[in-house]
């Protein structure tokens, strides 16, 4: 089934309510409050991220812990944030990797917000090519045909455009340095919280969006990938550029991989601003 535009936009609106939300229950925590007692007093978020916030809201009241609660539904986290989740609360970190996430779909919510732009134009030409397609009508004098032909022409873009956006948003999002700039943030955020590298890296290229990324990761088993350097382990990776393995040189070289990359994915993420 098309997706509407209406849950095209629903879709990108997404990571900002989801930034929201964890910037809420990181403020909740710093002031000393019950995770139950944080959440209760925020209700207002729409889409997953509404269905997210009653699941926990649910769970905590019930008194269950984070990671069995992001176990118990796994469809409402990407892969990463279920893991941050998890290992959080197992490490007694789950207050910096609040504050982690908000950043992080922050930062999405940005780069999302150049894609919206950039897809609008075709949906845009479709919705005038609506309009003007069925002018033969109107030079014949045939008015009722022609308002006929405009009603059915926008509805269907209305209902259907989303696929318009879909195809244009894949387009937009597979470009390298897109790719680029979630792998990078990505790993940042996964090293920075504990995570060992294996996990990390796998996770990375899944956020990636780039299944030939996540291919070549996948070609190397666990011991290799914790053994063997980053360099290594992304070169002839797709996408990957000798700037950006530069930039991996110098981060295991001075042993700060979490802030390297971290810069690394704020320099593409610059591109798309």
């Amino acid at each position: 089934m098309r997706p509407g535009v209406a849950a095209l936009l629903r879709a990108f609106d997404d990571g900002r309510q989801r930034a929201e939300f964890y910037r809420m229950w990181r403020m909740g925590c710093d002031a000393g409050l019950t995770h139950g007692a944080t959440l209760a007093q925020a209700g207002h978020f729409r889409g997953t991220t509404r269905a997210l916030h009653r699941h926990f809201l649910k769970g905590f009241e019930k008194g269950r812990d984070v990671a069995g609660l992001v176990r118990s539904r796994p469809a409402l986290f990407e892969p990463f944030e279920a893991a941050l989740l998890t290992m959080a609360e197992e490490s007694g970190t789950l207050e910096r990797v609040l504050g982690d996430l908000a950043a992080f779909f922050e930062r999405q919510n940005r780069m999302l917000a150049a894609v919206k732009k950039h897809v609008a134009y075709p949906l845009f030409v479709s919705l005038v090519f609506a309009w003007i397609a069925p002018l033969p009508l109107i030079f014949r004098g045939e008015s009722r045909a022609y308002v006929a032909a405009v009603a059915v022409g926008m509805l269907g873009r209305f209902f259907n455009g989303g696929a318009i956006y879909a195809v244009s948003d894949q387009a937009y999002q597979s470009r390298p340095a897109f790719v680029r700039a979630r792998f990078a943030r990505t790993l940042a955020l996964a090293l920075g919280a504990g995570l060992p590298l294996p996990r990390a890296l796998r996770l990375a290229a899944g956020a990636s969006g780039e299944p030939a990324l996540v291919k070549h990761i996948g070609r190397f088993d666990e011991r290799t990938l914790g053994t063997q350097s980053l360099e290594r382990s992304l070169a002839n990776a797709p996408t990957m550029t000798p700037d950006f393995l530069g930039a991996v040189r110098v981060a295991e070289a001075t042993g700060d991989m979490s802030t390297t990359l971290g810069r690394l994915a704020e320099l593409y993420e610059d591109g798309f601003r």
